[in-house]
Formats: structure tokens, sequence, C-alpha cells
């Protein structure tokens, strides 16, 4: 995002940056990205577009004027919409090496399902498997 981006907030529920090591020194090395540490989104506000969210830090509340918005989770999947297969106490979707979940000709991948590490590349590559998966299934009951 710095570059295109005029100002980025990084608005972080943690008391300090996790993740990579080589990206965190490129996040505070940035003159552009102004991290929140141990702060919680409480308002995203606009009309049609996005103008300003609300933060709460211990310093108290803050308002920013920002022009749109990336959520990133974390450890909470998005697999509410899907309420007819297996599921962990993580609310992931249980798949085997192949991708299938527990209902046949239902295959998930990526960070909504139980593959445990949580990175991009291991996302792509879950999402390449199953849909090879797909293909072979469909090529099955056909």
């Amino acid at each position: 995002m710095v570059r295109i981006a005029g100002k980025v907030f990084l608005v972080n529920i943690n008391d300090r940056l996790g993740g990579d090591a080589v990206m965190r020194e490129k996040v505070q090395a940035s003159d552009k990205v102004e991290v929140l540490n141990a702060a919680v989104t409480k308002e995203i506000y606009g009309g049609p577009f996005v103008q300003g969210i609300k933060v709460e830090q211990k310093g108290g509340p803050r308002d920013l004027a920002v022009e749109g918005v990336f959520i990133e989770v974390g450890s909470v999947p998005n697999s509410d919409i899907v309420d007819f297969v297996k599921k962990n106490e993580a609310g992931e979707i249980v798949v085997d090496n192949l991708n299938r979940a527990s209902v046949p000709g239902v295959f998930a991948a990526g960070d909504v399902t139980n593959v445990p590490e949580k990175q991009i590349i291991v996302a792509a590559g879950e999402g390449a498997k199953a849909v090879l998966g797909v293909f072979r299934y469909l090529s099955q009951t056909r």
C-alpha cells in the first residue's frame, strides 16, 4: 500500500507488531506508515465510500480520515456462510490432504481451513490443490 497511498494507518490490536521480521522492519522504516499499537477499530464510516474510522487507544479515541480500509481478521476464519460441513473448535473447515471437506463434492482452501500455516503462499498452493481435487471429483462423477 505504501507505493500508492499517501498515508497508511496500521491498526494493531496487540501491544507490538507481530509477523515476519523483514516485513516489520519495512513497515517501521516507512515514513508513510503510522502504526497504532494496542488499538481497536470501533467504527468505519462514510457515505457511498469510506471517509474515516474511529479507533480506541490507550491515549483515548482517534478519528482517522481514510479513503479505504483493508481488514485482516487474524485467527478468526470467515466460515459462517458454510454451515453444512465439519468444523473444528476454531471454526475452521476441516479438510483432508486433498482439500476435501466432510461433504462429498465440497472442497475448501486457504485460511478458512484447518491447514496450520496461514500464509499467502500456502493458501495459493492449497487453492491449486483444491481446484485439482474439484476437477478430479467432477471427472469421476460425470
